[in-house]
């Protein structure tokens, strides 16, 4: 029978084990307070290290996250990962990859394991950091210091802990992409602000010909541009490009490209387009584009509506597609050379096509062949000039809103990222 003292020892035991309790739950609420409020992980980790082995009495531990597919120590305290990579548990795995593909927390007591230092691992308890979607690595403390062993009340805390651990990994997930989005769509902005500076807001008919052409911008910003220049009443030149890169670099060299060409034709007015094309590449070689993966191709040509003839060059660039109205047939004009930007003193080839009334000129960029549907198909070479060829009664501007309607009817179902920036030309004979 109880005696009545054992009875009020035991109800104090009780009490004391439950006041310890909450003390270990409002220890438990405030670091978890402090754990979520810490953005930087490496703080975060370092903080939890401390933490998870005051809560389990432990004496050493390390928490290792995933990085790329492998995990990696990220916090350590008094313990080296080639003692714990030693520790195989089942199915041929090391205690912290077993934890972390099973997801479950392992406790191991009465060890009696000697490490070559003299140091005696009697008890482990290794736990998964995780989320209900997600484990992102594991944590291990090493030795009660009591001399007990780890027990379920350990593993309860431990993982009440590395809950809001989780959490605040996901928080600081969410604010690095937040901050990056915030970024990108700041580069974005720049380099569409630059763009929009450098191409012409309309392109005017000529007298002798019409033109149209529009810039069809997707969700990034690649180095399409175009031009138009007059050098008299009857001579004018176009220009369709492509920067080979994205954003702010590709809209920055665009502008030089664009400023260069501008600056060549004011100073050398009957300049051959060949040659334009290789003194542009001179300059854009030597003092501007420093990376080797950046390069630009163009499409240069001359009208001279005097000598009806068209006077071109292809750097690098999709050939021009050549309507001839009184053979009702296309034709590429495809005459020239490389890529400019990359390699000084190239020499380009001219080519010449004599010009006829009715005769047009259709230039683009690669965003509209490289335009997929829902398939991934393409809309390519071939598409394009059915396109030239099913809307050559229209006007060169109709044509070119003509064209962007194709590419959506072709591109329906498919996603964002097929659809890239295009640009397109047309020029009539009149």
């Amino acid at each position: 029978m109880v005696s009545a003292v054992d009875a009020i020892n035991k109800i104090d035991s009780l009490e004391a084990r439950l006041e310890a309790k909450k003390a270990d739950l409002r220890d438990l609420a405030t670091m978890g307070a402090v754990v979520t409020s810490i953005q930087e992980i490496d703080t975060v980790l370092s903080v939890v290290m401390e933490m998870a082995i005051r809560l389990v009495n432990g004496e050493v531990g390390l928490i290792m996250l995933e990085d790329e597919g492998v995990l990696k120590v990220k916090a350590s305290w008094g313990i080296q990962e080639s003692f714990v990579r030693t520790l195989m548990y089942r199915d041929d795995q090391d205690l912290p990859t077993y934890c972390f593909g099973h997801q479950e927390t392992v406790i191991l007591n009465d060890l009696g394991i000697k490490q070559e230092n003299g140091i005696v691992v009697e008890s482990i308890i290794c736990s998964p950091i995780r989320t209900s979607s997600t484990c992102y690595g594991i944590l291990i403390v090493i030795n009660k210091a009591s001399g007990e062993g780890f027990d379920s009340e350990s593993s309860e805390v431990l993982e009440m802990l590395l809950n809001f651990v989780a959490v605040s990994i996901d928080n600081s997930i969410l604010v690095k992409e937040k901050l990056l989005k915030q970024a990108m769509d700041q580069e974005i902005a720049i380099a569409r602000q630059i763009q929009e500076t450098i191409l012409p807001k309309n392109i005017g008919d000529i007298k002798g010909a019409e033109i149209g052409a529009v810039y069809y911008p997707a969700r990034e910003v690649s180095g399409d541009f175009y031009d138009t220049v007059q050098i008299d009443d009857s001579r004018f030149v176009v220009i369709l490009g492509d920067v080979s890169n994205k954003g702010i670099p590709a809209a920055l060299v665009m502008s030089a490209a664009s400023g260069i060409i501008s600056t060549i034709l004011a100073d050398r007015p009957d300049i051959e387009m060949n040659d334009l094309a290789a003194r542009l590449n001179d300059v854009l070689s030597k003092d501007i584009i420093r990376e080797r993966e950046m390069f630009i191709t163009l499409w240069f040509g001359k009208f001279d509506l005097e000598k009806y003839e068209l006077s071109y060059c292809n750097a690098g660039h999709m050939p021009g597609l050549f309507w001839d109205e009184e053979a009702k047939a296309i034709c590429e004009l495809g005459e020239g050379g490389p890529i400019v930007g990359q390699f000084p003193e190239l020499q380009f080839k001219l080519g010449k096509r004599k010009l006829g009334h009715g005769d047009r000129l259709f230039l683009y960029t690669d965003g509209l062949t490289e335009a997929a549907d829902d398939q991934g198909n393409l809309f390519g070479r071939e598409r394009t000039e059915q396109v030239l060829t099913a809307e050559i009664g229209l006007s060169p501007k109709d044509f070119c809103v003509r064209v962007k309607e194709w590419v959506d009817n072709f591109a329906v179902g498919s996603s964002e990222d097929t659809h890239d920036d295009f640009t397109i030309m047309q020029v009539k004979v009149d």
